[in-house]
């Protein structure tokens, strides 16, 4: 066994340091390798050669040019390994310290005992000079290695660590060098393991490096975590956590285990017997830093968790909760059936009832309770509720939560009055209670509440993040990605950052792996006081927790989403790859600019790529100063496959017809559409049939069109028959994007009639495969162009031949548009760039 005892000032206690290696006891030989660090005292180097005289081959003295710490200890580690071939483990001894006797031994005898993935083993501290003594016991957690050092660099370790090519950065000269080496061998594959009562003795006096490094802690630990880089991805944190120290214990009704999760679906290790987790809860609260217990208690049925994870709200909720739980003891969650899709999530105040399908405590206040023998109602003094709204299957029995939590405290309570009488620890603890770990992510990537998801091992995750999904054009569009990617082996996740409510036809809901409701209020709100080219700039009071939401992706596409363009620049230094969805470019009612595309711009050096859905987008992007490589066209197209032979009856429907002309209006009731303009059209056309299909999403209700009546909107069956019914489809809007309604009107047969605005030109053959109608000088001349519509409304109705060309023109178009996926290639090709795990 090799000793290695870097030398620097410290001559006479170099010579204590020294002794005590030589005082070792047990069968195996040790020698002390002296490493004079270049010291400038004549001593220090009398010294090493008065000992290496005195003890030859039991102690060795080198000597190099002084190159810190880290520089000494290296040259000692290749010394030893060279000298050595048999030598197995490695002591590093500071010179103001000591080794007890037998701690060496017995650090050998457990190193050998271990395993081949234990690295190194660590004693507790037993301080003198100043004296204390502090425990490093319990089961050695990188997670929270990553947090606090809990391994002083006086450990042994093995040739093993050695040999995979560690080394101690010699960059690093201002303290916390050993707890850099500890946390690259763990990313390397090793462990620690602790060695109690060892007999390590530490020095400590007021002052020295020790101090001097507490003093530059933050931008030592920030250097150090720049470095670990991979380690540091909140999907491999997430698989550290739910190994070591995961945040919930499960307690499914009707089971007698308990299991110890991140992630419900994906437990890490392996269920405890109710008996054992409650002894885990006893002794987490008697030795919190050294035995770990999670910090929530969740009680559920299976079928609550499986109605959950079905309706892709299992992950949100949970999120939700422990969010939640930072004010309140206890969330209360009952699940309500939707109508037509609806997925929602509502936040209240109350304490758990009868109908609450999962409970979810606060662990400490809970035990506490329980400890106290107290009834159950005081670990509910404060509470929160959720009522989740999602599709439940007709007759699905979802059992209460809350005779289980009644059942499980009763448990505890006994368990806590059975404990051993505390005997008093002896030693102290400095650590954070490991219930606690949770909470680290906010040190080590600026998160809250992280996603309690886990990755399967195959496949990437990808977050498509929209401010509201009510299944319009683009949410339409982010659904047909979702699919198309989920077929390339992503799992889509979509993310809501601006509403509790969600519209998800079964179709939709399948495209997706969860669903993601924001934290209260969401983070779409702008800053007053901050604005981009004249459009304000995002302004969410705290995007912590959002940032906790996405981290776990590999990538995130943020469509018109502005909360996400504050958060886009540290998920891109976290390993995830980002990209901009822009459909269109908004302008308020007095054409001032608004929203995303300009707020985009001020953030676009957070994004890896802009994804665009026209020819007109792209040139806009670039024009704005986006370099073109970073600008992806992904033409849209219809936002839903034609049923079979739909369009073909549509056809042959529109021969020899008769009657009025028959005009549509489809699409959100917001005043983007022209609903000013629709209603002179309407007020225009005395001889035209009309029917209009729409809902409002904005917050501002519409007004009401005299004589049309407004259908709720059409998917599937309903939407072709609409598109069949209709011969002319109307959009008088004062912008648009790339609207879907425009082909898949076409694929019917419907020719379409839209304001020459946004890239519709791209999409129209003027005269050819529908009509564009000029949008006028200044874009706000609402009665000409309502004209305009009129005046070709009347010309189609007199020329059914021109009309049916029109329409067979506008069918030819339609049906020779690529997929889906032909379309998002560009889009593919720069994700297929991301590693898959």
């Amino acid at each position: 066994m090799a000793v290695i005892v870097p030398a620097w000032q410290q001559p006479a206690l170099l010579a204590e340091a020294v002794e005590s290696v030589l005082a070792s006891c047990g069968r195996r030989r040790v020698a002390a390798v002296v490493v004079d660090d270049g010291c400038p005292m004549e001593e220090t180097r009398r010294t090493g050669l008065r000992l290496a005289r005195a003890h030859p081959g039991k102690v060795h003295l080198l000597r190099r040019a002084n190159g810190g710490l880290s520089a000494a200890r290296n040259t000692g580690i290749d010394f030893a390994l060279r000298a050595w071939p048999g030598c197995r483990s490695l002591f590093f001894l500071d010179a103001d310290n000591r080794l007890g006797p037998r701690l060496i031994e017995r650090a050998a005898e457990l190193l050998e005992a271990s395993g081949p993935e234990t690295g190194w083993v660590y004693p507790d501290f037993d301080f003198f000079g100043v004296p204390e003594s502090a425990s490093a016991a319990g089961d050695y957690s990188r997670f929270m290695h990553l947090l606090e050092n809990t391994s002083d660099a006086g450990s042994l370790v093995s040739r093993a660590v050695f040999e995979a090519g560690l080394r101690f950065d010699e960059t690093m000269r201002d303290g916390f060098e050993d707890w850099d080496f500890w946390l690259r061998a763990a990313a390397a594959g090793f462990r620690g393991r602790h060695l109690p009562m060892g007999g390590f003795r530490y020095r400590r006096r007021a002052g020295g490096m020790r101090q001097e490094a507490e003093r530059q802690r933050p931008a030592i630990l920030a250097g150090m975590r720049r470095r670990l880089g991979p380690a540091l991805r909140p999907r491999n944190l997430l698989r550290l956590e739910a190994g070591e120290v995961p945040r919930f214990l499960l307690l499914r009704a009707g089971s007698s285990g308990a299991e110890l999760v991140v992630d419900p679906l994906r437990p890490a290790l392996p269920a405890l017997p109710r008996e054992a987790a409650r002894r885990r809860l006893v002794e987490a609260s008697r030795h919190p830093q050294a035995v770990h217990a999670p910090p929530f208690l969740l009680f559920a049925s299976g079928a609550a968790l499986d109605a959950l994870a079905a309706g892709r709200l299992l992950h949100n909720t949970l999120w939700q909760a422990e969010i939640l739980l930072r004010e309140a003891e206890v969330v209360s969650v009952t699940l309500a059936p939707s109508e037509g899709g609806r997925l929602s999530v509502e936040r209240g105040e109350g304490t758990p009832g009868e109908q609450a399908a999962l409970i979810l405590f606060r662990s400490q206040p809970f035990a506490e309770a329980a400890a106290l023998g107290s009834a159950l109602a005081s670990a509910t003094r404060r509470g929160a509720t959720l009522r989740v709204t999602l599709p439940l299957e007709a007759g699905t029995a979802i059992p209460p939560a809350l005779p289980e939590a009644a059942a499980e405290f009763a448990a505890l309570a006994e368990a806590f009055a059975t404990r051993h009488p505390e005997h008093g620890e002896w030693r102290g603890d400095w650590r954070r209670p490991r219930s606690r770990a949770h909470q680290g992510y906010g040190e080590l990537i600026g998160a809250g509440a992280v996603l309690p998801w886990l990755a399967p091992e195959r496949g990437r995750d990808i977050a498509l993040a929209v401010p509201v999904f009510e299944m319009g054009g683009v949410e339409r569009v982010v659904t047909n990605l979702a699919a198309v990617l989920r077929e390339r082996g992503w799992r889509p996740h979509l993310v809501v950052t601006g509403a509790d409510t969600a519209t998800l036809p079964p179709d939709a809901l399948a495209a997706f792996e969860t669903v993601q409701f924001p934290q209260r209020g969401g983070i779409e709100g702008n800053d007053p006081e901050a604005a981009h080219l004249g459009a304000p700039l995002p302004g969410a009071t705290s995007l912590r927790d959002a940032l906790g939401q996405l981290a776990p992706m590999e990538a995130v596409l943020a469509t018109h989403s502005q909360g996400v363009h504050a958060l886009a620049g540290v998920l891109r230094g976290l390993g995830v790859l980002t990209i901009a969805g822009l459909h269109v470019v908004e302008r308020d009612s007095a054409g001032a600019p608004l929203g995303n595309p300009h707020a985009l711009l001020a953030h676009e050096a957070s994004y890896d790529a802009v994804a665009v859905v026209s020819e007109g987008l792209r040139d806009w992007c670039i024009a704005q100063g986006i370099p073109a490589s970073k600008v992806l066209l992904v033409p849209n197209g219809p936002g839903h496959p034609a049923l079979p032979g739909a369009a073909e009856a549509a056809m042959e429907g529109r021969i020899g017809r008769e009657g009025p002309l028959r005009a549509l209006f489809l699409g959100r009731l917001d005043p983007q559409k022209g609903l000013t303009r629709l209603r002179d059209i309407v007020a225009l056309t005395p001889g035209v049939e009309w029917r209009a299909a729409g809902r409002a999403v904005l917050d501002r209700a519409p007004e009401p069109i005299p004589g049309l009546a407004v259908e709720p909107p059409a998917e599937g069956a309903a939407l072709e028959a609409l598109f069949a019914w209709a011969d002319v489809l109307v959009l008088p809007s004062l912008f648009e994007g790339s609207p879907l309604t425009i082909p898949e009107a076409q694929r019917m047969g419907c020719v379409p009639l839209v304001t020459r605005t946004g890239a519709v030109a791209e999409m129209i053959a003027d005269g050819v495969d529908g009509f564009l109608i000029p949008a006028r000088p200044n874009g706000r001349d609402d009665l000409r162009v309502a004209s305009d519509f009129a005046s070709r409304l009347a010309a189609l109705a007199a020329d059914r031949p021109a009309l049916l060309a029109a329409a067979r023109a506008a069918h030819a178009r339609a049906a020779a548009l690529p997929g889906w996926a032909a379309r998002m290639e560009p889009l593919l090709a720069r994700l297929d760039k991301v590693s898959a795990p």
